[in-house]
């Protein structure tokens, strides 16, 4: 298998997981796995959704989004397209704010039916987004939550995205910290062994986990430029669980991640990766 960053052959074994090897790329540090994962894959949400955790996709989530909000919503206007915005509910949390215009492409018809019947939203639409017919330089932000680790080969959506971009217009990425998953995927194999119900690296799912290096690199590769990392709160729970005592140990480590990164003037980074990026003038 080749790395999808440097297209290096060479890599090493860092974890296995349920007998599936996770890669480390010896020249840019990409960790991939080794499952042939499909790069339109749509099956996550089954045939249909059916008794949804509110908890997990809507609850859960909304610190992140109103962190986002503040920053790069409140104050403005213009037009957002949420690439793989599966349920829908960061479209539906955008669409409030006056001003803006939303928009969200997903892959899974399940999903998507989920949105246009049970928020009411219009502006969703199913399929592969590089097929989509947005005009070019329409959207002043694209989003991507917790897409691109889920991608073999994320150049074709990058590029798309740069299309339909404006000029300057923002990416914005959230997905894994390579570093900071694989230390813990470690620590809870120690701890727990190896178990079917606990999530270590989620090998048959993320296919490609960045670093702070490696994010970087394939957006200068797809015409982005201006790439910063910035923090917003984490998402409000661990596996799934609601639990108080779990919640607080995240938000600490999110503050002590936020100060080490100010104090090694952004040089460490131990936080999940959040980055902006804008469009390349050409």
């Amino acid at each position: 298998m080749k790395c999808a960053i440097c297209q290096s052959d060479k890599h090493k074994v860092v974890f296995n997981e349920l007998g599936v090897d996770v890669y480390q790329c010896a020249v840019c540090g990409q960790l991939f796995s080794a499952y042939g994962g499909d790069q339109y894959y749509d099956g996550y949400f089954g045939n249909g959704v059916i008794g949804y955790d509110n908890f997990w996709w809507n609850e859960a989530h909304q610190k992140m989004y109103d962190d986002f909000c503040s920053k790069y919503i409140a104050g403005k206007s213009g037009k957002l397209l949420d690439v793989g915005c599966g349920l829908g509910f960061f479209v539906k949390k955008v669409s409030h704010y006056q001003g803006w215009e939303a928009f969200g492409y997903e892959i899974s018809k399940a999903a998507v039916n989920f949105a246009q019947t049970e928020l009411k939203l219009n502006n969703i639409f199913s399929g592969k987004v590089e097929e989509a017919d947005f005009p070019k330089n329409y959207f002043d932000i694209v989003t991507l939550w917790d897409v691109v680790e889920h991608l073999p080969s994320p150049d074709v959506m990058l590029n798309y995205i740069n299309l339909v971009l404006h000029d300057d217009g923002i990416l914005f990425i959230h997905t894994p910290n390579a570093k900071v998953q694989l230390f813990k995927a470690r620590i809870k194999k120690l701890i727990y062994g190896m178990k079917p119900k606990i999530h270590y690296l989620e090998a048959r799912d993320h296919l490609n986990i960045y670093t702070t290096k490696t994010l970087p690199m394939i957006l200068r590769r797809n015409n982005f430029q201006s790439v910063s990392f910035t923090h917003l709160h984490p998402i409000q729970s661990i596996s799934g669980s609601g639990s108080g005592r779990n919640i607080f140990l995240k938000n600490l480590w999110y503050h002590f991640s936020r100060i080490m990164f100010w104090l090694s003037f952004k040089k460490v980074n131990f936080d999940n990766l959040f980055i902006a990026a804008r469009k390349q003038n050409k």
